[in-house]
């Protein structure tokens, strides 16, 4: 009886801090790199749901990530809006035309930026169909190997050497033929998440992150320790980590009263 009444209490507590917090729903995520026909963008969206279901920390309308294409619809929104410069040109009124690209409005999801608004018609719709005050949507800005890695990888990258230049210099070399090659590949996924208050449309919080994995080799004269190639699971890890730092970013602002602002 005292484990059953500690986990309902447990259960009362956890539902009480969601109903506290404003109601939320995940967009499935886009891709803005060449490798969007990967799926990247939904494996991404379903890590971070199963991750934010797991802390049990958001008041989420639903389970899966939703699949509407918010960066469809804002671009054909935005070609309705191109429109007006036929009329413009007709009429010699230039106003209605540059009025579609003030800078308080944002041209692409992946462009956004906090205190521009995505139309509000396509994020309230989103928000009343699903009972969210917030939608939470991510956009990935590279995906692969490059120097958008960042500080992430360095600093990452330089625990490595000190482990590999330490472990071939405690190998005596004088058995093997040739001397030491230390060799590292991996993969990275660098995105930017953000809220956006269905409403009004407006970007209210946004992050960026990397996500990392990579694995080393050691080649000591004619003995080769680990693998050079880019594999599946590091890929799958690197999209973990990604998954893991956007989820712990959200809750370090929520902890610090940063996020869903009212």
């Amino acid at each position: 009886m005292k484990k059953f009444f500690a986990t309902l209490l447990a259960c009362m507590l956890t539902a009480s801090i969601c109903a506290a917090n404003p109601t939320c729903v995940l967009m499935k995520f886009t891709d803005d790199t060449r490798f969007d026909k990967i799926d990247s963008a939904a494996s991404l969206s379903d890590l971070v749901m199963e991750k934010l279901i797991a802390c049990k920390k958001f008041n989420l309308m639903e389970t899966r990530p939703l699949d509407e294409d918010i960066e469809t619809k804002l671009y054909n929104e935005n070609l309705r809006e191109l429109n007006y410069l036929l009329t413009a040109i007709d009429t010699g009124d230039f106003n209605p035309l540059f009025d579609g690209f003030d800078e308080s409005k944002a041209q692409s999801i992946a462009a956004s930026q906090v205190g521009q608004t995505i139309s509000p018609e396509i994020t309230s719709a989103i928000g009343q169909a699903h009972g969210a005050e917030y939608l939470i949507q991510g956009t990935i800005i590279n995906l692969g190997t490059g120097a958008w890695w960042t500080e992430d990888y360095e600093a990452l990258s330089g625990a490595t050497n000190f482990a590999t230049a330490a472990l071939a210099s405690a190998i005596p070399l004088g058995d093997f033929v040739g001397g030491v090659d230390i060799g590292k590949t991996g993969i990275g996924v660098q995105c930017d998440i953000r809220i956006i208050k269905a409403a009004t449309g407006e970007v209210v919080w946004s992050r960026r992150v990397v996500g990392v994995n990579e694995q080393v080799s050691l080649d000591i004269g004619l003995i080769s320790i680990g693998n050079r190639k880019l594999n599946g699971n590091l890929y799958a890890k690197a999209m973990n980590t990604a998954a893991q730092k956007i989820v712990d970013a959200l809750l370090a602002d929520m902890s610090a009263g940063k996020l869903f602002t009212r």
